[in-house]
């Protein structure tokens, strides 16, 4: 994520993350725990509570609830549906973590499932 998204997370500006999918796993149960790595950083910086996503909102409203103007959004989705992960209880990390302590190399494209143990799938 980029940092300036992040920041609007953690003032409680941006309630809803935009991507073209969203966790779709049969054993995934809601709410999950999306671990944030902030681009440029080579770390996680911080986690938050996705209880859910929202496919069919008006443009208006994920314009509003993400912070990205409509213009982007349509550039984004190519004509096809986004989908809206809904961002709560947002928590910096006190210490960035490795990429290495999730069992990454690197940073995924967009997200991917994480195992972490002692702890429910987690996202990245």
């Amino acid at each position: 994520m980029k940092p300036e998204w992040w920041e609007k997370i953690l003032d409680g500006e941006k309630t809803l993350e935009i991507r073209k999918t969203h966790p779709q796993n049969e054993r995934l149960e809601w709410p999950v725990t999306v671990l944030v790595y902030v681009s440029g950083t080579g770390a996680v910086q911080g986690q938050f509570l996705c209880p859910g996503e929202v496919s069919y909102r008006t443009m208006q409203d994920l314009e509003e609830m993400s912070c990205v103007p409509r213009e982007d959004l349509l550039k984004y989705a190519k004509g096809r549906r986004l989908s809206g992960w809904i961002v709560q209880s947002p928590e910096k990390f006190d210490a960035p973590s490795p990429l290495a302590e999730f069992g990454l190399d690197r940073p995924p494209m967009s997200w991917q499932y994480v195992e972490i143990p002692d702890a429910e799938e987690v996202q990245a």
